[in-house]
């Protein structure tokens, strides 16, 4: 297993952690390699906010129980959430293990409700922002939505790339153009895993900016999706929600990331209290 070096500290047995308010520490827990970040959706958009602009091409992974099983079975895609600057729980089973391993203040943040919160601060979004992902038609309609609700916000590009496979190579050009505009925000709207390998192979390449993988936000938030009710985003099983609204596409993922997930937290849960003996 890979020991990451990190500006964070990993909490005691009993939970306790270093300042989480520091510009470089916040707490995290493990599972199967990966540091999760046991923070809350506020602390998440007031750390990257205040780190956005002197950043030089980090990234941030958005990651729920699909990422940390994919995670299990590619390397690739492990050391994607290594080097990554913050892993943060996107889903509640996440969430609910880091509280079951004593982080009793982590709470889920959710790639659409991140972008919600980056946009309602009016100094965010001044920064500059650029979307990646999709396709033009959800990009003008997100456009439209987010200015619409928080008002008008500093989007320097966008860019749609075509269908491609897995752990692709960006076109240079493409790069260049991102880098030339030398965003602070690259909204990253591919799916889990291909988003992560995405940002770990070219975020260095970019050089400027913090990207962040938000997955279906696009979709969600310029309405071409439909999410999930909240009590059902809290209860946990948003999958299944999914799981009936695209069954063709997602079946065979979640009948094989749920139970491998939850023998993943299992494990971890003993471990956990094998060593507070």
């Amino acid at each position: 297993m890979l020991t990451k070096k990190t500006d964070t500290n990993d909490a005691d047995l009993d939970g306790s952690t270093s300042d989480p308010m520091s510009d470089h520490s916040f707490p995290t827990f493990n599972i199967k390699g990966i540091s999760v970040a046991a923070v809350d959706l506020a602390f998440a958009c007031d750390f990257l906010g205040r780190r956005a602009a002197g950043a030089h091409g980090e990234y941030v992974t958005v990651t729920g129980a699909h990422g940390v099983v994919e995670s299990a079975y590619d390397e690739r895609v492990r050391l994607a959430h290594y080097h990554a600057l913050m892993v943060v729980p996107d889903g509640m089973p996440l969430v609910w293990l880091g509280r079951l391993l004593g982080f009793g203040s982590v709470s889920r943040v959710y790639g659409p409700e991140l972008m919600e919160y980056v946009f309602a601060n009016e100094q965010h979004r001044r920064l500059r922002h650029f979307f990646y992902g999709t396709n033009p038609s959800v990009i003008a309609k997100l456009n439209d939505k987010l200015r619409s609700r928080f008002g008008a916000y500093n989007l320097v590009g966008t860019y749609c790339p075509p269908m491609k496979p897995l752990g692709f190579v960006e076109e240079e050009d493409v790069l260049a153009r991102i880098r030339g505009l030398k965003p602070d925000f690259v909204w990253v709207g591919l799916s889990t895993p291909k988003q992560e390998l995405w940002m770990q192979m070219h975020m260095p390449k970019i050089g400027s900016g913090i990207a962040i993988g938000v997955g279906a936000a696009f979709d969600l938030l310029s309405g071409t999706t439909v999410q999930a009710p909240r009590w059902i985003q809290r209860s946990g099983f948003e999958w299944l929600f999914r799981l009936a609204m695209e069954p063709r596409r997602l079946y065979r993922r979640y009948f094989f990331v749920v139970p491998k997930y939850l023998q993943f937290s299992v494990a971890e849960l003993i471990k956990y209290h094998i060593a507070r003996r």
